[in-house]
């Protein structure tokens, strides 16, 4: 199953009502985006139920934003309360296992071409190890994204040990200048680990965004993780187990912590 289209719309509705409540200069044909976006999502009787009550108010993006302005007199306020606002939307479709559904698709189109001249068996174990990989790729990227909106927005200490594998990583990087750069942000030299010691090092920040505040959830969370990402660096097999495993993992996190 690919996405919907109203899994579609209710995402592209999402960003124009951020962009509008920020620093988007409304213009006649995001209005009319908007109104057109708007009506789909009215038209069906289950989007309409959870929809933010600000789309059933405002019948235009200036309307929207006039609201938005006196509920936050901040960008960040703004971005949260629309997210927030969203969420029930948004999980219900994840909930039907439609970005489950959506992975799958990726590995199954995926064009394996040469592939055809080894064995069978390793034709399969290569498109169900293609999976993991996709998996573990879309985890540890949800983290990243997850720990720098906490930062934007609150005052995190990177732990030293962390400090210290990000400059040797930076350090390797500039000494191999056919590596790719990692990316603008330190985060990017973390693998599951340092994001863990990341969190749990400013549990009193992070600690509200997880069950029950619970400090062992995340580690034991991180500690399969990381078992797993490191079968896949060696090239090893991952069992029918572990891989159901993580796909529990993603929809944890997806869901715990309301990434979008």
């Amino acid at each position: 199953m690919s996405f919907t289209n109203d899994q579609v719309e209710a995402e592209r509705l999402k960003n124009l009502m951020t962009s509008a409540a920020t620093d988007l200069a409304i213009s006649e044909s995001h209005d009319a985006e908007y109104t057109q976006l708007r009506k789909s999502l009215l038209s069906n009787a289950k989007t309409k139920a959870l929809l933010p009550k600000s789309v059933l108010t405002c019948t235009t993006l200036k309307e929207f934003k006039r609201e938005m302005q006196s509920i936050s007199g901040t960008y960040q306020g703004r971005r949260t309360y629309i997210r927030e606002a969203f969420s029930p939307l948004l999980v219900s479709f994840f909930s039907e296992g439609s970005m489950t559904d959506a992975i799958a698709d990726i590995v199954q189109q995926v064009d394996y071409g040469e592939l055809n001249l080894l064995p069978q068996d390793i034709q399969d174990k290569g498109r169900e190890m293609s999976e993991v990989y996709l998996y573990l790729y879309c985890i540890e990227n949800s983290l990243r994204i997850f720990i720098a909106e906490i930062m934007s927005r609150d005052n995190v200490v990177i732990p030293t040990k962390v400090k210290e594998t990000i400059a040797r990583l930076k350090n390797n990087e500039a000494e191999s200048k056919y590596l790719p750069v990692r990316g603008d942000n330190d985060l990017f030299y973390c693998d599951f680990i340092q994001l863990a010691y990341i969190m749990v090092a400013n549990w009193g920040v992070f600690g509200q965004y997880f069950p029950e505040k619970n400090e062992h959830w995340l580690k034991v969370m991180v500690n399969e993780l990381y078992k797993i990402r490191c079968l896949v660096a060696h090239n090893s097999y991952v069992s029918d187990h572990e891989r159901q495993s993580l796909k529990v993992y993603y929809k944890n996190i997806t869901l715990q912590l309301k990434i979008k």
